[in-house]
This record gives structure tokens, C-alpha cells and sequence, in this order.
């Protein structure tokens, strides 16, 4: 297959977005997403405005026009006036820019002396501002694949967009909780000829940035933006792939959804059809489909209209079970309130029957190679939106393969979302300074970059004594740094601490536990109190989940609460033989076998004071004591 795309021309460069996990961009709220019942909404309207040249982006044109109404759902106690767009932005956040010059560095990339923050105007409502805020890091640099370099184009830090949470019909519900969570844009050169490299590449950017150990993990923390061409196709962004295993099937799709369209170019050339004479007669079908058994066309102004020589192409499939109407359908849907359209290549069907299609092709003129689209709504201005779309995507046809933005759907698919975006959407924000970087910061971060996942697993594996699952789990956690600075400098037991951070913290999230509370401070000083022999393995877990329903509470107090204290050896001798000489019948009665039955109370008293093992070793040890006599 590579040879067909290398003869197909096939281009491709990746943006990749990665959540940070480090505090909001532009304001000091956590980067939290909630689920709980919000306090307060906030109700927006949109309308589009010039750039400073006098220019209208394209893209802000077309989502403005549908009208809609923008509702926001915040917290009183994590929603801010930056977040609604009431206050101007704080300064950046420190910690996120420490990460996105770390990145920079890790793929060699110049990073620039002075940093501007640019609004980059965003008109679906994602924004209260209705513009996100994005600043250039660095650009160039490359990224190594197996078999070749990749060059880097620029490494972008920018705010994330508000939530959708529902969609009705003339207004989108959103939440604010992820507005502003730092994203890094990874953008590599259109320098990928082939679907698994695009994969290949996809894995390397995320493995890049996952060294950091300061990136979120789960799903909708990180989303790849692809950008594919072919020979004589378009450059077509595709948004939101978030399925990496999926990622070279979008281009597979793309590609072929590509050679088709230039396919119906043709074969519509060969029909002597042109921009010229492409679309035909527009006419209302009140009376034609009075009476249909169509359910969907009740209570709807209903036209129709003639698409010369489309016969065939609008059935024609251009992704699996996606066909060249749906194409039609994608762009009426995007420029209208309208839900879908009918096209005479699926006709009849939907309750329209063969001799009401016979009636609406004589009503408009229909030949023998023409094809007809059939829209309707309650409105006459949506209708007429909705027409205006199925004529420009038509005309579109007759070129070919459209410049455009699509979104990525679930099943490997696309859909039209917006046109490209052009240079008016970008201009500088005007409530920032501009950013110089610190040379001697940059020395800091060059001096301590990360290892490598492989450097990280020969590390934990020959010097920390993992084992291979263990090491392999570690190398790209978010806690990798922090695991190796907690056994190289405190010391602590490598093979606990990594069961703690990978096994023990995702179990007391399954358990309901808010772990997303539990700081590298907290692990450091619960492990240090085990290896110190303040608390025992059997109650560690326990101990780190009671503190992260309380993180305000000092590890002692913690303690105390849990009635958890540390004891000397001694005094665990002296708790035990109490034990033993309370329940001397039974242990004159049953010998040896009587340790088993008082291992119950011993653990119960003892709890977090000794180990089960060293528990177990005392009981054993004064039973004998009271046997042998």
C-alpha cells in the first residue's frame, strides 16, 4: 500500500493538543473538570467583527450565521471572571510554561526570545470571549521515527475551550470547568507520505510528551488534528481524533474520500457539466407532497432542486456508508437549523413514493443524467440557508476537493464542519506583556530534562530492582520523575513505592477516593513514614486515602484520627504477651495451633503498628514460651 499512496500523493502533518496538568492558563483556578450540579449560568449571544485590516474569517461568518444562543454553567467556588469573560487575563501560568519550554527543548526546536500572547478568534461559542488565547514557544526542531526524522513545525501553548455538555436546537449548553486548562499544540511538518506513519508519529509526539510527567491522562486530555492532502485534492484539517489506535484509518478514509471526489469531478466533466450550468431549476412543493406519507415532511415548507447531471453521485459512497449526498447534507446541516436533506438517488424512500418523485422531477425539469435535492423546515430563512448550501456545495463539485475543516467521528468517518480558517482570525492580545525568556531558566530545564522511556526502564529495572511489568508501567507514568527522585534521594524501597503509584493510588479511585488530591508531597511523606516505621504496608493505602479526603490536615493529625501510632518494638513485645497471657486456657488447650485464632486480636490492636509478619513472629514466639513449660 505505501507504493499507492506515494503514486496518490499523499501529504500529511499532525497538531497534536495535550492537556497540561498544572493550574489554568491565564487565571489561578485548579484545572478540575466537575460533575457535580453547577451554581450559576450565563447567557451569550454571538455576532461576528472585523479584523484590523477591515477582513471577516470565513469560518466565524458561517457559525455566526446560524444564530445561536451560547449558555455557560460555572461554580461559585471554581468559576472565576476570566473564566466569563468579566475580568481581563492574569499572567500566565509559570508552571505550564516551564513545561511547554521543556518540550521545546526535548525536540530541539528554537525557542523565541520574546513571546506573544495572539487571540485567535473562535466564533462556536467554546469561548466566552469568542477568541482563545494561544502564544508561539518555539518553532522548528524534529522528531525521530523509525526510519526518519520528522521536522517540527511550532510548539504553541494555548487555553483549552469550554465543555459542550448539550446541544439543542438553537442554543449549545457548555461548561466553563475546562475553559482555560493549558494546551500544548504540537505541530509537525506535512512530512508523513503514509497512514502508519502518521500513526508512528502520533505515538512519538505522545510518548515526547508524556516524559514530561505533567501531562493529564484519560479520555478528551489529548486530541490530534490531522492535516492530509493528495495530488490534485485539497489540504483538509480533520479535528478531534482522540482514538490514537485509529488514527490511520482517518487517513486511509480521507484519502479515498479525496480520490473520489476528484472522481465525480471527471465523470461530471465528461458530462459537459460546469459551474456554469451545474444547478438547475428551484421550485416549492406545496402541492406536489400534500399528502405525503412522509412523517418528516408534516408541518414543513418543502423545495426541491435540480442538480444538472448529478444523477448517480449523489449515491455515489465516498467513506463507508457515507455517500457524496451525505457530503451535501454535512454542509446544509453546518449553514442551516436543518436536520438532514433527501436526495433523488435514495428516492423513494422515507415515505416519498415512486410517483411522487415522477412528479416532483416533471415539476422541475428533470432529465435524464439531472438529480434533485429535497429540503425542508418551518422556516422560509433556514430553507433558504439550507438551499444556498446544497447550490455552493455543488458548484464545489465541479473544482473538486474543498480546503475545509471536518470532525472526526467515532467510527473512522468524517463530517464537514467550517471552511478553513484564514490570517483574519488571529490578532495580538492586548491585556498581556509580552513574554522574554529567561536564559538562565533555559539552562536549568536544558540541565535536568528528562530520560528517555528507554533510559527510564534500564533504570528501574538494573538499579531499582523492578521487575520487567513494573518498569514498563513506570516509564511513561506521569509519576516517573517524582518515583526516581523518592528512591535516589529518600531512599525509600523502589518496589513499594511503585506499587503505591501505579497500583495502590488507581485502586482508591476506584474506591471513590478524590485521588486527584493526593500531591507528590503526601506520597513522599506516607512512604518516608513506612520506611521511618511510623505506620506498617498493611495500613499505608488506608492512610493515604483518609488523608485525601482531609489534604488540608497535617500526616500527623491524620494519624491521630486513624488512631494510628507508632510504637517501639518493645512495646509490641509487651501487647502481645497481654494477649497471650488473657487467653492462657486456650493456648494450654490448643498448643502452636492456637497462634492462628489469636492472630485476629493481635492485628485488631496492633493495626498500623507492626507488620502482619512481625506480629505473627511474636505470637508464635511467647505460645512456645507457655508450651514448652
Amino acid at each position: 500500500m505505501a507504493e499507492d499512496y506515494k503514486k496518490l500523493g499523499l501529504k500529511a502533518g499532525l497538531e497534536v493538543h495535550q492537556q497540561l496538568d498544572t493550574g489554568k492558563l491565564f487565571c489561578r483556578d485548579k484545572s478540575v473538570l466537575r460533575e457535580d450540579k453547577p451554581n450559576f449560568t450565563v447567557r451569550r449571544y454571538i455576532r461576528p467583527t472585523a479584523s484590523e485590516m477591515g477582513e471577516f474569517d470565513a469560518a466565524a461568518l458561517e457559525q455566526t450565521r446560524k444564530g445561536l444562543t451560547y449558555i455557560y454553567e460555572g461554580y461559585n467556588d471554581s468559576t472565576c471572571e476570566v473564566e466569563t469573560d468579566s475580568a481581563p487575563p492574569q499572567p500566565i501560568d509559570k508552571d505550564a510554561l516551564k513545561v511547554a519550554l521543556e518540550v521545546a527543548l526535548m525536540a530541539q526546536a528554537s525557542i523565541l526570545d520574546e513571546m506573544f500572547v495572539m487571540r485567535k478568534l473562535v466564533a462556536d461559542g467554546s469561548n466566552t470571549s469568542s477568541f482563545q488565547r494561544t502564544m508561539l514557544v518555539a518553532v522548528g526542531g524534529k522528531l525521530k521515527l523509525k526510519n526518519k526524522e520528522v521536522g517540527v513545525q511550532t510548539i504553541v501553548l494555548e487555553e483549552d475551550a469550554a465543555r459542550p455538555m448539550e446541544k439543542r436546537e438553537n442554543e449549545i449548553v457548555y461548561r466553563l470547568d475546562r475553559l482555560g486548562i493549558p494546551l500544548i499544540e504540537f505541530a509537525t511538518n506535512p512530512e508523513l507520505f503514509s497512514p502508519e506513519e502518521v500513526k508512528e508519529c502520533a505515538l512519538a509526539i505522545g510518548a515526547l510528551l508524556r516524559r514530561t510527567g505533567r501531562m493529564k491522562r484519560g479520555l478528551g486530555t489529548i486530541r490530534q488534528d490531522l492535516n492530509i492532502s493528495i495530488s490534485e485534492g485539497a489540504r483538509v484539517e480533520i479535528k478531534g481524533v482522540q482514538e490514537v489506535e485509529l488514527i490511520d484509518e482517518y487517513v486511509r478514509r480521507e484519502v479515498e474520500r479525496q480520490r473520489i471526489l476528484l472522481a465525480i469531478r471527471e465523470e461530471l466533466k465528461l458530462r459537459r457539466i460546469n459551474e456554469s450550468n451545474c444547478i438547475g431549476e428551484e421550485k416549492e412543493l406545496a402541492n406536489e407532497l400534500y399528502g405525503s406519507d412522509c412523517k418528516l415532511l408534516k408541518g414543513k415548507k418543502v423545495f426541491a432542486v435540480k442538480l444538472n447531471g448529478f444523477k448517480g453521485l449523489l449515491g455515489q459512497e465516498v467513506q463507508p456508508n457515507r455517500r457524496f449526498g451525505t457530503e451535501i447534507s454535512s454542509y446544509v446541516k453546518a449553514r442551516s437549523k436543518l436536520k438532514g436533506i433527501f436526495h433523488s438517488d435514495e428516492l423513494p424512500g422515507y415515505g416519498i413514493s415512486a410517483q411522487e418523485k415522477e412528479t416532483i422531477e416533471r415539476k422541475l425539469g428533470v432529465k435524464e443524467k439531472d438529480a434533485f435535492v429535497l429540503v425542508f423546515h418551518e422556516s422560509i430563512e433556514e430553507i433558504r440557508k439550507a438551499l444556498n448550501a446544497v447550490k455552493d456545495r455543488a458548484l464545489i463539485a465541479v473544482k473538486g476537493v474543498p480546503e475545509e475543516t471536518r470532525n472526526a467521528l467515532e467510527d473512522g468517518n468524517t463530517e464537514y464542519s467550517r471552511p478553513l480558517p484564514g490570517a483574519a482570525r488571529m490578532y495580538p492580545e492586548t491585556d498581556l506583556e509580552t513574554i522574554a525568556v529567561d536564559e538562565k531558566i533555559l539552562k536549568q530545564i536544558r540541565a535536568n530534562l528528562p530520560l528517555t522511556p528507554e533510559q527510564r526502564k534500564e533504570l528501574f529495572v538494573k538499579k531499582f530492582g523492578l521487575s520487567e511489568k513494573l518498569a514498563e508501567e513506570m516509564k511513561l507514568s506521569n509519576y516517573a520523575r517524582f518515583y526516581r527522585r523518592l528512591v535516589e534521594e529518600k531512599k525509600v524501597d523502589a518496589k513499594q513505592a511503585a506499587v503505591l503509584l501505579l497500583e495502590g493510588i488507581t485502586k482508591l479511585k476506584r474506591d471513590g477516593i478524590p485521588t486527584e488530591n493526593i500531591s507528590n508531597e503526601m506520597v513522599e511523606e506516607t512512604m518516608l513514614a513506612l520506611k521511618e516505621k511510623k505506620i506498617t504496608q498493611d495500613v499505608l493505602l488506608e492512610v493515604l486515602g483518609w488523608w485525601a479526603k482531609k489534604p488540608r490536615e497535617s500526616f500527623e493529625s491524620v494519624l491521630k484520627e486513624m488512631k494510628v501510632k507508632a510504637v517501639g518494638t518493645g512495646e509490641v513485645e509487651n501487647i502481645v504477651k497481654e494477649i497471650v497471657r488473657k487467653n492462657m486456657v486456650l493456648v494450654k488447650e490448643k498448643g502452636m495451633q492456637s497462634a492462628s485464632a489469636l492472630m485476629g486480636d493481635a492485628m485488631k490492636e496492633l493495626k498500623g503498628k507492626a507488620s502482619g509478619q512481625e506480629i505473627n513472629a511474636l505470637l508464635k514466639k511467647e505460645i512456645e514460651k507457655v508450651v514448652s513449660k
